[in-house]
């Protein structure tokens, strides 16, 4: 039996990092409503690096080109030495750089070994020029996305002026 397992792990196929992308977007509130084909000619542009663990991705500050995709392992989004948060695989940040020229507001540092893939700014554009219907579908969601971010943040000020 053992024998076996390692023959199936030897030759099982390595998932096409382009397809495991589109089945990760889809399940993404930005994706919404936007045709699988449209997002793998989207994703077959985008940008696979990988990193190692405690590894800085981008810091505080710096200029966002665009957002982040993770695949495998997992990130922690930090600011001011706080962690704000924790990434996994399939989760999306620093997605306000698609369409922002604005400086980076957290550092993301790798915990594990980590897959990332990276959607630039100048693909977002590219997508818009030649498909602009469904580009305008990931836009309208982006929108839905930040206003919403923006009410959970006042929410939590407010309730905090009351503390």
């Amino acid at each position: 039996m053992a024998k076996d397992a390692v023959w199936l792990r030897l030759f099982r196929p390595k998932i096409d990092w382009v397809e495991d992308t589109c089945a990760l977007c889809k399940k993404n509130p930005l994706f919404e409503k936007v045709p699988r084909k449209s997002i793998r000619w989207l994703v077959s542009r985008m940008h696979v690096r990988t990193y190692k663990a405690d590894e800085p991705i981008f810091a505080m500050g710096n200029a966002g080109a665009g957002a982040v995709i993770l695949l495998s392992g997992a990130v922690a989004v930090r600011a001011n030495g706080v962690e704000l948060d924790r990434m996994q695989r399939g989760d999306l940040f620093g997605e306000v750089a698609l369409v922002a020229d604005l400086p980076r507001t957290a550092e993301v540092v790798a915990i594990d070994d980590c897959e990332l893939v990276f959607f630039l700014r100048s693909d977002l554009n590219e997508w818009l020029a030649i498909m602009p219907k469904e580009a305008a579908r990931l836009l309208q969601n982006l929108s839905r996305m930040l206003a919403q971010r923006l009410m959970d943040k006042n929410k939590m000020i407010k309730q905090d002026e009351r503390q």
